[in-house]
């Protein structure tokens, strides 16, 4: 027979592991404490018998045999309570004169005996040969035994229900949000990649795992919609080049007079740029897995800017643009050197395609705490707020534009890959790119 689903859980087996240690912690509790307030009251009754033996010594000693059987015999009708002392006296032929006690022999002293009613005595002989006891009732101790073990079976008992039900009660509602995170999950692995995991927002560790896992369901909607990005676009960008190549090679498949050459450019040329399409895919593919890490090393940051401003400035002013450097702080950080150029030119290309006739470019680098900004500005006209989570996409393009699309979208795994984030801002008028990464970026 299968136990129900919540005694196997592992909430409801460590509650039980916890309430094991609990009962023996209990247990061994109960016992030195017993065994503590036993040897009190056996030390106790030690120091009354010890007195009360002297004191009928001393009898003896000033009034001879007869004053202490004299008095033992008081003491004997006197102590009729629970607790009492218990008196005896034997002599030397054996026989006990009273009270109703078995007969000692050598050696005498301390003895204790056990049983329903446990007595402590302390036997001496006198020098007449008589042998003086005098006990303690120790029924106290049988008492205290039973009162601990009906606590303790009680306490344990009241333990383990109250224990077994809180461990049901933790297990039923940590199945339950487990089965709802499942359900959750298998759902999105079904092909419902809206769906997330509702969090109680209570910050324990199932919280922290859900909010865990929505991440990673985010990342994985997001790669999925860049997949079906990139199928569309791949199928749009080169059905139209791939139907001109096809048409012109027809047509020179047809004609009988010779190939002009300006013919064979244009044909590869088309060829060409079915080429850059999949190599450009082939490295975001490279940078999506994030493999090139492997091959980072301290990049001098405002160097390399200076360096790649520099180059651009000609071609910029050769079309009537204006391409300058605002701040410019030393920053070093740990990244690959061409796959951070090829970001920088990409923004550059960006702005000055879209800043407009004649355009104005600023580049600039600061250092601001524990972060460090990169920007990119133009004074063109700039791009809707809506657009800033489009134009980063693989082959989307704004409005006359001649690339494929994927610079944005490669200026963006760059920045992931160096765990930087890329920020869009409205430069009034203008776009202002702004690349934040760690100070501690690796």
């Amino acid at each position: 027979m299968r136990l129900p689903k919540s005694f196997d859980s592992a909430t409801f087996r460590l509650t039980g592991l916890y309430l094991i240690l609990f009962v023996i912690s209990v247990s061994v509790f109960v016992a030195l404490l017993f065994t503590q307030v036993q040897k009190v009251l056996e030390h106790e009754a030690r120091s009354q018998i010890t007195i009360e033996t002297n004191l009928l010594l001393f009898e003896y000693r000033e009034d001879g045999m007869d004053e202490l059987l004299e008095e033992t015999e008081e003491r004997i009708e006197k102590s009729r309570t629970r607790d009492r002392f218990i008196y005896m006296v034997q002599n030397p032929s054996g026989r006990v004169i009273f009270d109703k006690v078995e007969p000692v022999s050598a050696p005498y002293g301390w003895r204790q005996t056990k049983g329903e009613q446990p007595t402590l005595f302390f036997y001496t002989q006198l020098e007449s040969g008589f042998i003086l006891g005098v006990g303690k009732d120790m029924g106290v101790l049988v008492t205290l035994e039973r009162a601990f073990e009906q606590t303790l079976f009680w306490s344990l008992t009241l333990v383990l229900v109250l224990g077994t039900s809180g461990g049901l009660i933790l297990s039923r509602r940590t199945l339950s949000r487990l089965e709802s995170i499942n359900r959750t999950a298998k759902a999105i692995g079904a092909g419902q990649l809206a769906l997330r995991i509702s969090c109680r927002n209570n910050g324990d560790e199932l919280d922290a795992h859900c909010n865990t896992l929505n991440q990673m369901f985010d990342r994985i909607e997001q790669l999925m919609n860049n997949v079906r990005q990139v199928s569309t676009g791949i199928a749009h960008d080169l059905r139209t080049p791939l139907a001109r190549l096809r048409g012109r090679l027809e047509t020179l498949q047809n004609s009988s007079l010779p190939i002009p050459p300006e013919s064979l450019e244009e044909t590869i040329g088309e060829v060409d740029k079915i080429l850059d399409i999949f190599a450009a895919l082939l490295r975001l593919a490279e940078l999506e897995a994030g493999s090139l890490r492997s091959g980072f090393c301290p990049v001098k940051l405002h160097t390399l800017i200076r360096d790649i401003t520099e180059a651009y400035q000609p071609i910029a002013e050769d079309d009537g643009n204006t391409l300058k450097l605002a701040t410019v702080d030393h920053v070093t950080i740990a990244g690959d050197v061409n796959l951070l150029q090829q970001l920088l030119a990409n923004l550059i290309e960006n702005a000055l395609e879209h800043g407009g006739k004649p355009s104005e470019v600023t580049i600039g680098l600061q250092k601001s705490g524990k972060k460090i900004v990169l920007t990119v500005a133009d004074r063109g006209p700039g791009v809707t707020n809506e657009e800033h989570s489009y134009i980063v996409k693989p082959f989307h393009r704004l409005e006359n534009s001649n690339g494929t699309g994927m610079g944005l979208a490669m200026v963006s795994a760059i920045t992931r890959l160096h765990d930087g984030t890329l920020i869009f801002v409205d430069n009034e008028p203008g776009l202002r790119c702004e690349i934040h990464f760690p100070a501690t970026s690796r």
